[in-house]
């Protein structure tokens, strides 16, 4: 199998679903409550399916050496990492864990509650005020959306850089040091019905990690 065609064809895909994303935050320094639920509900997705197209291009790199388009000539400095107000942050290679909120001891926070929703007409002022649409900060959507794009912009280079940091966690102490950067299970942002293309992008790198593991593991 072609493994890198196979990366490229879905790194394409993930870059068109980012280009999207951006241009919604792109309308002005704050989204709206539904807009940014949107945009989370593609952005999760897509950073799971990146970091299983990274994990795969740092097993294919074992047999064959991927030369970064950034590195092709050492000797250059990279210009565009100079007069930059705000550094692009660096992609999260690991899943996050998994939450396990049933086994806290501490007792379920309550809410308060309800007042009874009953009003006068022109006698009494409404209990509750009728909600209005908030606007959010942008600025987290926005690196998480510079970091993932920054990341597959150049799968070789992160894939070297979780090859580094899985060789420091092989001589790390037993903990969450030590763990795989793909949690066990199905990806985070997984959904069994497919309403989205990053829903299909997602199980399909799912898959090729899988399927490469399968083959080379076991060889």
């Amino acid at each position: 199998m072609d493994w890198q065609a196979a990366i490229n064809i879905n790194r394409q895909a993930l870059l068109r679903i980012v280009a999207a994303l951006v241009a919604l935050v792109q309308i002005g320094n704050a989204v709206p409550h539904v807009v940014r639920h949107q945009i989370l509900r593609v952005l999760d997705p897509a950073e799971s399916a990146a970091r299983r197209l990274i994990v795969l291009a740092a097993r294919v790199q074992k047999s064959a050496e991927i030369v970064s388009a950034a590195s092709a000539n050492p000797n250059l400095p990279d210009f565009a990492a100079f007069n930059r107000t705000i550094q692009t942050p660096r992609f999260k290679l690991f899943d996050p864990r998994k939450r396990f909120d049933w086994l806290d001891d501490q007792p379920a926070k309550q809410m308060p509650k309800a007042m009874p929703r009953i009003s006068v007409i022109g006698v009494s002022d409404p209990v509750f005020e009728t909600p209005k649409e908030l606007n959010q900060d942008n600025t987290a959507l926005t690196r998480r959306l510079q970091a993932l794009q920054d990341a597959l912009s150049d799968l070789p280079r992160e894939a070297k850089r979780l090859s580094r940091q899985m060789q420091k966690r092989k001589t790390a102490p037993a903990g969450p040091k030590r763990v795989p950067p793909l949690r066990p299970g199905l990806p985070p942002g997984f959904r069994q019905k497919p309403d989205h293309t990053v829903d299909c992008v997602l199980k399909e790198c799912h898959a090729l990690v899988l399927q490469h593991m399968a083959l080379t593991d076991t060889s």
